[in-house]
Order: C-alpha cells, then structure tokens, then sequence
C-alpha cells in the first residue's frame, strides 16, 4: 500500500487525545540518536491501523496532542499548513514532530 501510515489514537484519563501516526516502514526500527542512545519506533505507541493520508489528516483534526514520525508523514503536513518546518526536529535522521493543543 503506498503512502501508507500507522496510526493509533491514545485516549488519556484527562481527556486529551493522544494522535501517533508513522512512516509504515518505521515501525520497530531504532533510531539511533548518538552514541550509546537509540529510540525504537514501538508497535504500542504507533501501531494501530494501516491508513493513507486523508485518515492521518482527519485524526489530527480531532487531537489534542499530535505525533508524527516520519520523511513523508512530516513532509505532507508541513505541505499543507498543518505543521510549520520550525516545529520539526530530527530524530536519527527522520523528521519527527509533537504538537499540543
């Protein structure tokens, strides 16, 4: 499936709604970040339905705390206006970006 993302939404005790979504290929990776520190992508936090973009725009229409990790996943919502460049950082070299409402 091409353009393809996980996506998960966390609901908190509190309220919010938690948003993550990945680059399909992501998922269990490690990201190594430098010496001696690596991130993995988790399947319990990112994986939990298979989705293309048009899902991964409607969630974040209804999050409150919004994850992205991910070249493509990163690009598309900075291309259209739903994440500014400047909020993004890299994470072992993939885009990587965490929004609050």
């Amino acid at each position: 499936m091409p353009n393809s993302y996980w996506l998960k939404v966390h609901r908190s005790l509190t309220g919010e709604v938690v948003l993550a979504a990945c680059d399909i290929e992501l998922l269990g990776v490690k990201l190594r970040v430098n010496d001696g520190y690596e991130v993995c992508v988790s399947a319990d936090f990112y994986m939990g339905r298979m989705v293309d973009w048009h899902d991964v725009k409607s969630a974040i229409t209804e999050a409150t705390i919004i994850n992205l990790l991910g070249n493509d996943i990163v690009d598309k919502a900075v291309s259209e206006g739903l994440v500014m460049e400047e909020a993004c950082i890299k994470v072992g070299g993939v885009k990587h970006v965490q929004l609050f409402r």
